[in-house]
């Protein structure tokens, strides 16, 4: 009897996006028939308070030899300002010492935000409103959306709050229906593919980039640029409820390869926060995100340089109505 031959499961490539449908918890979903209603009653002071940071340190033997390739065409798209955003200039340099960001309800504030979701347990990120087609696009780690190897989607009560300031939310709370992180992550925790993208819903039939403007996006670009960087940390002296910056130079994790690094105190919190090139005090291009520290240095932090696994997760969510 002649032999059969069976093909080998596809192993999805490192490079390729995944996604999931959020949704609300029951306890969340009671509170209201509007998604975004029902996550702004949900996301009291004190569950924000409790929120935990998706703090990401590990042991130089986790840290991948890899990084993402720049093999498919750059891409570079540019911000747009929310119309109420006011400009001006920050003439104080943070360096690598995070600092709390002087102004509100301007361009930077309100395209940055703070992530929260639950997953047993709730839990504390950051993100950046990027500019796409869809104009409802939020990008952050791939560990706060997905829990990488052996782990699943964190898809309950997915919520991103531009502009946010001890608990004053001028922009709104906004929920996701659709989250993305790519497969180097979900399959194997692969830092150089830790990075998210969540598909927001329309508030008050708004999209998100309309209220809030946007951040460019810069991927193959070069691979140690100078820039600013956000999030909402939480390790002291930081308590989450306040947007921090630093900024400085780049440098690779190994002299000519691997994920970004650079001087900052900001850690867990900060996760997802956007590392902008070309910051002209309002807007830049997007070229990482906080992503994780190495054993106890808390003077480093880590982010993917945006190459071809950025490429395709922003090639798929940039038309997702």
């Amino acid at each position: 009897m002649p032999a059969v031959a069976v093909a080998a499961p596809r192993v999805p490539d490192a490079a390729t996006p995944s996604s999931a449908s959020a949704s609300l918890s029951p306890q969340a979903a009671a509170l209201s028939a509007d998604p975004n209603t029902a996550a702004e009653r949900f996301w009291t002071p004190e569950r924000i308070a409790a929120a935990k940071p998706a703090d990401r340190g590990v042991t130089l033997d986790q840290v991948r030899r890899t990084a993402q390739t720049s093999l498919l065409g750059k891409v570079s798209v540019g911000g747009q300002a929310p119309s109420s955003a006011a400009a001006g200039k920050v003439t104080t340099l943070a360096g690598g010492t995070g600092t709390s960001w002087p102004r509100r309800h301007d361009w930077v504030s309100m395209t940055n935000g703070k992530v929260l979701y639950e997953d047993n347990g709730l839990w504390h990120c950051s993100g950046v409103v990027v500019t796409t087609e869809a104009r409802n696009t939020v990008f952050t780690a791939g560990h706060c959306v997905h829990g990488g190897k052996g782990g699943g989607w964190h898809d309950r009560n997915w919520t991103f709050i531009p502009d946010y300031y001890y608990n004053d939310r001028p922009a709104g709370t906004w929920t996701a229906r659709q989250l993305w992180a790519l497969n180097g992550w979900i399959n194997d925790s692969n830092n150089s593919y830790d990075i998210g993208a969540a598909v927001m819903h329309p508030r008050n039939g708004q999209k998100l980039m309309d209220v809030t403007g946007s951040q460019g996006i810069r991927i193959n670009g070069p691979s140690t640029p100078s820039v600013w960087h956000f999030g909402f940390p939480l390790n002291s002296p930081f308590d989450g409820e306040d947007l921090i910056n630093c900024d400085g130079p780049t440098s690779l994790r190994f002299g000519f390869f691997g994920d970004l690094k650079m001087a900052c105190t900001m850690q867990g919190g900060a996760s997802g926060g956007a590392w902008l090139a070309d910051f002209n005090q309002n807007w830049g291009y997007t070229v990482s995100v906080n992503s994780y520290h190495v054993g106890d240095d808390l003077t480093q932090i880590y982010g993917p340089y945006f190459g071809d696994g950025a490429k395709n997760l922003y090639d798929t969510v940039r038309n997702l109505g």
